[in-house]
């Protein structure tokens, strides 16, 4: 089943084209890599997807995304909406300087959820998910500033998991991360694959080939190929992707 599909999707900042009529399809319950050298428009086209760019100034875009049943590029789309529906996890961990409760509750709080026992049971069922519950159930009420930056990012994780995403958008999540870190995020990727689409820019080619179902590599604004993660490493159709997967250039 298809959740996410791009129809010749252009993006623009300003007279400068960054996307080339990009056209992806992204099936339920996959982990899907985003690849390519940097400035290659991976980041741009994952921030697509739940309209960030609209926050960038002159940012002009064409074409069609689709998330499930919305249209995401319609001027009717309500945001908020969609960003409950399509979270993001961003490269350096960004807790709020808040308490690591409060942290996991902003979400449902914003969309309206009140009640204290519903609150406390959606906190800690979404750091269970993110694998942190163990770690800080005794110290929910301290500050999620005083968390390791591993911890910090599956607490980022968590606070995207309370508000009952459909597909997570993970932009480099381990890139400011020690290895130790950065094997649990990954563990935690591949066990959130059960219940959510997870599509994730990296420059790790390791990783990509670990956890990643499907790979799309990126060059120039371009999707010079998309397939399955083993093939796209083990039998690249493309010259330029096998140039980049060994490492001739990027």
């Amino acid at each position: 089943m298809t959740v996410v599909e791009t129809k010749a999707l252009n993006l623009f900042y300003g007279n400068k084209q960054a996307l080339f009529d990009v056209s992806l399809t992204f099936p339920k319950n996959q982990i899907i890599s985003l690849i390519g050298p940097s400035g290659c428009g991976k980041s741009t086209f994952l921030r697509t997807l739940n309209r960030m760019n609209d926050l960038i100034p002159n940012v002009k875009t064409s074409g069609d995304i689709f998330v499930k049943d919305i249209k995401v590029t319609s001027s009717r789309t309500d945001l908020v909406d969609l960003r409950q529906r399509v979270g993001m996890v961003f490269q350096q961990p960004n807790p709020f300087p808040f308490s690591i409760y409060d942290n996991v509750a902003y979400g449902p709080r914003l969309h309206g959820t009140t009640n204290k026992w519903e609150l406390d049971k959606i906190v800690q069922e979404s750091l269970m998910k993110a694998s942190l519950w163990e770690e800080v159930q005794d110290r929910m009420h301290t500050s999620a500033l005083g968390l390791s930056g591993g911890q910090q990012q599956r607490l980022c994780i968590a606070r995207v998991l309370a508000v009952k995403p459909e597909i997570i958008l993970m932009d480099e999540p381990t890139a400011a991360l020690d290895p130790i870190s950065t094997a649990k995020i990954e563990s935690l990727i591949v066990e959130l694959k059960e219940k959510y689409t997870i599509l994730i820019v990296t420059h790790n080619m390791q990783q990509a080939s670990r956890i990643s179902d499907l790979t799309a590599f990126f060059l120039n604004g371009h999707v010079v190929e998309y397939d399955d993660t083993k093939n796209i490493f083990l039998n690249p159709k493309e010259k330029e992707t096998q140039d980049y997967i060994s490492g001739r250039f990027g």
